[in-house]
C-alpha cells in the first residue's frame, strides 16, 4: 500500500531569507530546506536546554505555520520542550508546487507527507519526539508512529474525523456550497490571502475529491485497514476533542482512543474544531501534562 523509502540526512540546501524574532524568553527560526525535491518551510525554537524533548506540529487541511503555529507559540514552555513546525508540501510557504491531494502511488496525500516529514525530522537531527497533529495531520501522525516507531515518542491529536461512505452526500453538498458555507469567515480570510481566491478553490475541489476517495477507500474508511495502523501505535497516546466541535462528533474521538493501545481522551468543555486556537491555555496544559506525565517516564 505504501511506497518504501530511504531517509536523506544529507545535502540539504537551506535559504539564506531566515527569519529570527524573540519572545520574552526564546527567539525562534523559521527557514526553508531542501526535503527530497521540496522546499519545506519549518519553525524551530531557539535556545532551548539541549535535553530539551522535541514536538512537531502537524497542521490539519490547508493549515500552516502563519495560521496555526505562530499565533500560540508564545504560550509554549520554550525550557522544558522544543518546538517544531512545517507547511507541509503544498500548504502556506511549501509552494511551490501546489498542493496534490491525490498523488500518484498514493491513497492519499499524507502518506506522501510522512515521507517528507520523517526526513525533516532527520534532516533537522532530531532522533526521538512527539507528534502534534490537527484533524486530518493525525493520519500522518498514525502512519509516522507505525513507520518511524523508533523516533516517535508519543502522539498528540484532535478534531480527526473517520469518513464513512453514507458522509459522502455530506461532501459532495459541501464541495457543491463551495467555501462561503462551510468555513468560517475568519478562517476562509487567512486562506484566501494565503493562496490566493483562484487557487484555493482549485485546493478546495482536491480535498473534496479526496475526502470522497477516502470515504469509498478500504483503507481509510471507518473500519477500514488503516485501524490496524491505529491499533499497531505503541507510544503513548493522546486524543484531545472539543465538545462544541461542529465538524467532528465526539463519537469519533472516543473511537480513536478505545481504538489506541495506549491513549487518554481529554474533553474539552468550550472547546471547537479549532481549539488550540481558541482555548489555547488550557490545550498547552492538558499536552504539557501529557507530555510529563506519560512521555517522558517512559523514555527516562
Amino acid at each position: 500500500m505504501f511506497r518504501q523509502w530511504k531517509l536523506l540526512s544529507s545535502h540539504c540546501l537551506k535559504f539564506s531569507q531566515t527569519k529570527k524574532f524573540c519572545s520574552a524568553s526564546s527567539s525562534y527560526k523559521e527557514t526553508k530546506i531542501r526535503v527530497l525535491e521540496h522546499d519545506i518551510n519549518y519553525i524551530e525554537t531557539l535556545g532551548s536546554l539541549e535535553d530539551a524533548h522535541p514536538i512537531f506540529f502537524i497542521p490539519g487541511a490547508f493549515g500552516s505555520i502563519e495560521m496555526d503555529f505562530t499565533p500560540i507559540m508564545h504560550q509554549f514552555n520554550k525550557e522544558k520542550y522544543k518546538w517544531i513546525a512545517w507547511d507541509p508540501p503544498g500548504y502556506g510557504k511549501s509552494r511551490p508546487p501546489t498542493r496534490s491531494f491525490i498523488p500518484e502511488g498514493y491513497e492519499c496525500v499524507y502518506e506522501q507527507d510522512v515521507k517528507y516529514a520523517a526526513t525533516l525530522m532527520n534532516i533537522l537531527g532530531y532522533k526521538r519526539y512527539t507528534l502534534l497533529s490537527w484533524s486530518a495531520g493525525a493520519i500522518t501522525s498514525i502512519l509516522m508512529a507505525n513507520r518511524q516507531a523508533e523516533n516517535i515518542s508519543g502522539i498528540i491529536m484532535w478534531g480527526y474525523k473517520f469518513f464513512e461512505p453514507k458522509t459522502i452526500p455530506l461532501i459532495q453538498a459541501m464541495k457543491r456550497v463551495g467555501l462561503d458555507t462551510m468555513i468560517h469567515e475568519s478562517r476562509r480570510t487567512q486562506l484566501t490571502k494565503m493562496y490566493g481566491e483562484e487557487l484555493f478553490l482549485k485546493m478546495w475541489d482536491g480535498a473534496t475529491d479526496e475526502m470522497i476517495k477516502m470515504a469509498c477507500s478500504q483503507i481509510y474508511q471507518k473500519g477500514g485497514s488503516f485501524q490496524k495502523f491505529i491499533r499497531n501505535v505503541q507510544c503513548p497516546a493522546l486524543v484531545i476533542h472539543g465538545l462544541k466541535d461542529s465538524v467532528v462528533d465526539v463519537s469519533d474521538a472516543k473511537h480513536m482512543n478505545s481504538a489506541l493501545k495506549n491513549s487518554r481522551l481529554h474533553l474539552m468543555e468550550n472547546g471547537t474544531h479549532n481549539l488550540h486556537l481558541r482555548e489555547t491555555k488550557e490545550f498547552v496544559k492538558c499536552i504539557e501534562n501529557f507530555i510529563d506525565n506519560h512521555v517522558l517516564n517512559q523514555t527516562q
